[in-house]
């Protein structure tokens, strides 16, 4: 069972936690399900705003990095905003999830390297309790 997590806990924010990372496209396509799974929870119509937590995510495989990027751009249309939290302490990690963000071809998909920008990012898009939750999500 994977260690990646994608729950949507308040209203439309999409907390997405990667702990184990994706070295196959089976990993890629367990991320598919779970996603797929969260959006069922909300009108088909609904945009979801993503906080996602990838620092704890190793180097992927390269054919995980290449099937990543498109799986995610496939819910482009159900995305208004998404961060992508990485760790800095993996400059090589940090340059496959920029690519991995741009194969996305989502414009308002970011990677970022601090959770203070994570959350600047994604307040003003988001109600009240949906910015209390980010707060937890990021800094718990």
């Amino acid at each position: 069972m994977s260690s990646n997590t994608v729950v949507i806990q308040v209203g439309r924010l999409m907390e997405i936690t990667v702990r184990e990372g994706f070295r196959s496209v089976a990993d890629v396509e367990r991320q598919r399900g779970l996603i797929t799974d969260a959006l069922a929870t909300l009108p088909p119509t609904q945009q979801v705003v993503i906080a996602a937590d990838w620092r704890a995510c190793q180097l992927m495989t390269q054919a995980a990095a290449n099937a990543l990027g498109p799986m995610l751009g496939s819910f482009n249309a159900r995305i208004e905003r998404s961060a992508i939290l990485g760790a800095s302490t993996s400059p090589i990690a940090v340059l496959q999830f920029l690519r991995v963000v741009r194969d996305t071809k989502h414009p308002a998909r970011r990677a970022l390297e601090d959770r203070r920008s994570a959350l600047m990012y994604l307040s003003d898009c988001l109600s009240p309790a949906e910015r209390d939750r980010l707060g937890q999500f990021l800094f718990a």
